[in-house]
Parts: structure tokens; C-alpha cells; sequence
């Protein structure tokens, strides 16, 4: 008999995908974040697509592919963005068949490194990011209500061997449907991460695991891959791979975008 606390697979499903926009790979997103080129304060844009999969233990299998554009603005010590994405989920099985499109909840960013590198290789930074109600929450491609997200991460640096620990707190208003009365206000992140340097790339490995965001839902672990290589002095290509290791989360992700440095 399925858990008293537990939302109906159909809206587990469907309000998972809602919320996975600021949750997913926050550790990925840390790891691979920093920049391979030192630089003054500059413009930099960023696009790209992704896909994302998964049943979470259903009967529906859903799918959820996504284009983004990225605005932001670096410097050594801070990086603040605006990410805006065109969302399509499709959800088949379990009696739903369902495909739906449009803009997805914009994401703004923001790191600050309070802890510059120092010479034994520690540094210290925290962020926040901030989702916008701006998706159709009718169509399953938003919650409907602003998420706030803080985070603080610690790096120590040997040569071209980096690694990162992770943790923080994701605030998210309950969804506005059928299973909101099974909603956390509140979920933490944590995660721990590899990189290594190359001469013009960084390659990174993390683990992350997350408060479920559902009672009775498992709760989220993943691990990623990451790449970040410098195609010139103005370009670079980024690419990352999640894995989720339980039905909490998509059991597949992968993106591809380029920055470009103007």
C-alpha cells in the first residue's frame, strides 16, 4: 500500500520536473564554474541545450529537453548571470501522454569568492540563485512560485588537482496543485567534487546528494561529469553528464553550451 504521505505517482512525476530546474546538479554547476582564463571584469554570454529523463519510480516516463540562453558578468572575485530557457516536457505511460513547450523559469545567479585562492591553494566562495515564477504552471513547466537558493563552497587547490566541498539550503513555496500539501518548504544540498587542470580544459567529477523534496520520495543523489575547454581566447566549450543514482532524481542529464567572451 503506497505511503499515506505520499503523492499519487501521476503528480509526484509532474511536480518533480517543476522544481528540478534550481535543484539539479548544484554541485556540477560549482565545480565547473570556474573560469579557465584570468581576466578584468567582463560581459560573457553563454547557449546551449540539455535533456533530462526519468520515471522517479513511476509508471511515466518523462522527458524534458531545454535550450538557454546565459547574460552574465565576471570578474575574479564574483560572476552574477541571468539564465533564460525554452522548456519541452513530454510524459508518456502510466495513462498520461502528454508534450508540452514553452519559456521555462528564469534563473538569476550569483558567486562571490570572499576567499581568493591563496598560495597553499584555499579558497572560499558562497552564492545564491533565485528562480522566477515565470513558466505556465498549467502546463507542468513551472511551480508557480519563486524558489530561493544559498550556497557555500570550499576549494583546496594542488597543482592541477582541485577539490570542492559543497553545502546549502534551497527555500521553495509549496506547489500550487494536488500534491502540495506533501511539499517541503525546505530541502538542503550538499556534495563533494574533483577537477583537474589541464593546459587549456577542466575535467570534473561530483557527487551530490538533496533533502527530498517530497515526503515519502526518495531523496536525490547524483554523480556528474563535467568539461570545460577553451576552443580560443574568446570561446569554450562546456559539457556535462548526470547520472541519478535513485528515483529522486532524472536517471539521465547531459548539456553542451558555449561561452563566448565579446
Amino acid at each position: 500500500m503506497r505511503d499515506c504521505c505520499e503523492p499519487n505517482p501521476k503528480a509526484r512525476s509532474r511536480v518533480l520536473w517543476r522544481t528540478l530546474w534550481i535543484v539539479s546538479g548544484v554541485i556540477a554547476l560549482v565545480v565547473a564554474s570556474t573560469r579557465l582564463k584570468a581576466q578584468e571584469p567582463a560581459l560573457y554570454l553563454e547557449g546551449g541545450f540539455g535533456h533530462k529523463q526519468g520515471d522517479f519510480g513511476t509508471p511515466t516516463l518523462s522527458k524534458l529537453d531545454l535550450a538557454y540562453g546565459t547574460l552574465g558578468y565576471a570578474s575574479p572575485t564574483f560572476d552574477v548571470n541571468v539564465t533564460v530557457p525554452i522548456l519541452r516536457l513530454e510524459a508518456q505511460g502510466g495513462g498520461q501522454d502528454v508534450s508540452n513547450m514553452g519559456l521555462g523559469d528564469i534563473l538569476i545567479r550569483g558567486v562571490h569568492r570572499f576567499v581568493r585562492e591563496t598560495p597553499s591553494g584555499f579558497a572560499f566562495d558562497g552564492g545564491l540563485a533565485v528562480k522566477l515564477p515565470t513558466a505556465n504552471s498549467d502546463k507542468g513547466l513551472g511551480t508557480g512560485r519563486a524558489d530561493i537558493g544559498g550556497f557555500v563552497s570550499m576549494h583546496q587547490r594542488w597543482d592541477r588537482i582541485q577539490a570542492t566541498l559543497l553545502g546549502g539550503w534551497i527555500q521553495s513555496a509549496s506547489a500550487s496543485d494536488t500534491a502540495s500539501q506533501y511539499a517541503r518548504t525546505g530541502i538542503y544540498t550538499a556534495g563533494i567534487g574533483l577537477s583537474y587542470y589541464a593546459d587549456r580544459a577542466k575535467y570534473s567529477i561530483a557527487y551530490e546528494a538533496r533533502g527530498a523534496l517530497y515526503q515519502g520520495t526518495p531523496a536525490p543523489r547524483e554523480i556528474s561529469l563535467g568539461m570545460l575547454k577553451m576552443l580560443n581566447p574568446k570561446l569554450a566549450l562546456r559539457g556535462s553528464f548526470i547520472a541519478g543514482l535513485n528515483d529522486g532524481t532524472p536517471k539521465t542529464s547531459f548539456g553542451l553550451g558555449l561561452v563566448y567572451w565579446p
